[in-house]
């Protein structure tokens, strides 16, 4: 394509044919003059092509993620004998966040220059670059000569761990508390049985032994020692309510990063951590184990995990718990609710889980709805959806009454706030031998 100093040239041109036409001779002298510059333009433009003369990669940082600035680098090697400026455009997505859109250099003949440029991703997941454009031409040359170079690279963006720190310190402080010199002794009902004590208001009935306490006439009880090793299984809703942002994410992004937080304090306290995705039914999922491999097998299977345009359905993904965890398990579902009907699928979940597992559930509030029944109305349009959100808002607490009737532990807080809402409650459960 002609370069600006071409485009010039020819439009100075124009002028001068209309003052030529009238004199014989001088016709020919701008025909010449025109055929002058369209030659050197195909000369030049023919000569140094990109693809023969340049050559260019991409270097990529080793992680990425949500909300983190991180740079790419690009690598441009000039084959020519001249200097050519060069004009790039990266394949970057708008999921990376990209700080420019265009970069431009001035590479010596046969020599190497960098650029870089930073991203700020704003999604979790793979993202695939594009065809990297090149525009390239000579300091005086009158052709520019745009190509793509195919680059098949993709970034691998993560969810924001900056936190685990914090949440580390506070899981080995934790820890202190909770070993020592002395063991500690609760009743659990997984673990070692360690002796057996007259029963007291509050220890759990099936706990009692009856041989033993019809041989002494009283109430006998068994005492186990807790187990550390025991079992942790994290839901996560990836429907439709998930996709709603919320602070700037989507409440999706709010449910990985409390199962990753969730999922590094467990495994710090020695427990076998397990997690699953669903939707209609379990589309995602990794048994419990323990060790420090296990948080990086969660962090592959969580993020890229996307809500797809269904609604949960709860009982399949307990149907699914119940056949492949028999080991009595601490259930985090991390979810959205919304009205009666999810409620009533969300409460037989629960009911099929409740005679082996203790289910745990995380309901993300929404502070938008807040605000809708809050506001004053100004209208009837305004009063309609003050008083729709009003209604959904009683339903979802009626239903929050119910799930604790039916004996779960819930936390209801606002998506940005979970993440340390649950690790306090899983921590809290813990420390009480609930599980």
């Amino acid at each position: 394509m002609p370069a600006k100093r071409t485009l010039l040239v020819a439009l100075a041109l124009v002028p001068l044919a209309v003052l030529c036409a009238p004199v014989p001779g001088l016709g020919f002298a701008f025909v010449a003059a025109a055929g002058a510059l369209l030659g050197a333009f195909l000369f030049d433009g023919l000569r140094y092509r990109a693809e023969t003369f340049l050559e260019v990669e991409r270097e990529l940082p080793r992680s990425l993620s949500v909300g983190e600035a991180a740079t790419i680098r690009l690598r441009v090697r000039n084959h020519a004998s001249v200097p050519l400026e060069i004009t790039v455009a990266d394949g970057c997505g708008s999921g990376l966040g990209p700080e420019v859109e265009t970069l431009e250099l001035t590479v010596p003949p046969h020599a190497v220059e960098h650029l870089e440029y930073t991203v700020l991703p704003v999604s979790r997941g793979i993202h695939r670059f594009e065809p990297l454009e090149v525009r390239i031409r000579r300091r005086l040359g009158l052709a520019e000569h745009q190509a793509a170079f195919d680059l098949p690279d993709e970034a691998r963006v993560h969810p924001n761990l900056r936190n685990l720190a914090r949440y580390e310190l506070r899981a080995r402080r934790d820890l202190l508390h909770a070993g020592g010199a002395r063991r500690t002794r609760i009743l659990g009902r997984d673990g070692d049985f360690e002796r057996l004590r007259d029963f007291v208001p509050g220890d759990d009935i099936r706990h009692v032994d009856w041989k033993a306490t019809a041989r002494l006439q009283r109430p006998i009880t068994r005492v186990y020692q807790a187990e550390r090793a025991q079992n942790l299984l994290v839901l996560i809703d990836a429907t439709r309510l998930m996709a709603a942002r919320a602070a700037g994410l989507a409440k999706l992004d709010f449910a990985v990063n409390a199962a990753l937080m969730l999922s590094f304090v467990a495994l710090t306290r020695g427990d076998k951590v397990g997690v699953a995705v669903f939707d209609h039914g379990i589309r995602a999922y990794l048994a419990p184990q323990a060790g420090p491999q296990q948080f990086g097998r969660i962090l592959d299977l969580l993020f890229d995990q996307q809500p797809v345009r269904k609604f949960p359905r709860y009982r399949e993904a307990a149907r699914a718990i119940v056949a492949h965890n028999r080991r009595r398990s601490l259930v985090v579902w991390l979810t959205d609710l919304l009205d009666g009907e999810q409620g009533r699928e969300l409460l037989g979940a629960l009911r099929a889980l409740r005679r082996r597992h203790l289910s745990l559930v995380v309901a993300m509030d929404d502070p938008d709805v807040h605000t809708l029944a809050s506001t004053w109305p100004k209208d009837s349009q305004a009063l309609f959806t003050a008083a729709a959100a009003s209604e959904i808002l009683d339903e979802r607490a009626a239903l929050i009454r119910r799930l604790l009737t039916e004996g779960a532990h819930v936390v209801d807080q606002r998506p940005e706030d979970i993440t340390a809402a649950v690790v306090d409650r899983y921590l809290e459960l813990k420390q009480r031998g609930a599980l």
